[in-house]
């Protein structure tokens, strides 16, 4: 009867790691292994659930000019710049952050902020990483790109709100001539 036990115990040790692995794959981006659009919006939203009150800032980022990367370069080139890129990015932060890839922008939601001061060092770190960022094993091509920030809970109370906040601050950095850091500043006549 022990012997029973200790093997049906075991078994379901491996069967929950593997269980783990097969979710940790399914939340993974294929290409970079960031997390993935639905993973990556999922781990916001329970933080946000979880912290209502607690700061957070969610950076979209944006390469500048992918498809001309992609059509210059080629695709091989292109997709070892979202690579190299999600390397970089996920080494830049905090384990507890989340760094994760959503089609064709990749987002960086920087949990437990707490002060304007804290916003703006990471802020200057994203715009200083991108004044340096090269890509190339034989011949660097510099890659910069356009960002957007929001601040939860000010910006946006939901993901949505927040996302949609961040996303029109990174068009401010795109009609500004790219390559920039915008946050998200709210209309004058907008009162919440």
């Amino acid at each position: 009867l022990i012997i029973i036990t200790a093997i049906n115990i075991l078994v379901r040790i491996k069967a929950s790691e593997h269980s783990k692995v097969l979710e940790d794959k399914a939340d993974t981006d294929l290409l970079t292994d960031l997390n993935n659009k639905m993973a990556t919006e999922r781990k916001i939203r329970e933080y946000m659930e979880k912290y209502p009150d607690k700061q957070g800032v969610l950076f979209v980022l944006d390469v500048d000019n992918f498809k001309k990367i992609n059509d210059t370069m080629g695709h091989a080139f292109g997709d070892e710049v979202l690579r190299n890129l999600a390397v970089r990015l996920q080494s830049m932060f905090r384990a507890t952050d989340i760094v994760g890839r959503t089609g064709g922008d990749e987002l960086v939601f920087l949990k437990d902020i707490r002060d304007i001061t804290m916003i703006e060092r990471e802020g200057k770190k994203i715009e200083q990483f991108f004044h340096q960022f090269e890509v190339g094993e034989y011949v660097k091509y510099s890659v910069t790109a356009s960002v957007g920030a929001a601040v939860f809970p000010g910006d946006g109370k939901s993901f949505e709100e927040l996302y949609k906040a961040a996303d029109n601050a990174l068009y401010v950095s795109k009609r500004h001539g790219k390559n920039q850091l915008s946050f998200y500043k709210k209309p004058e006549n907008e009162t919440k």
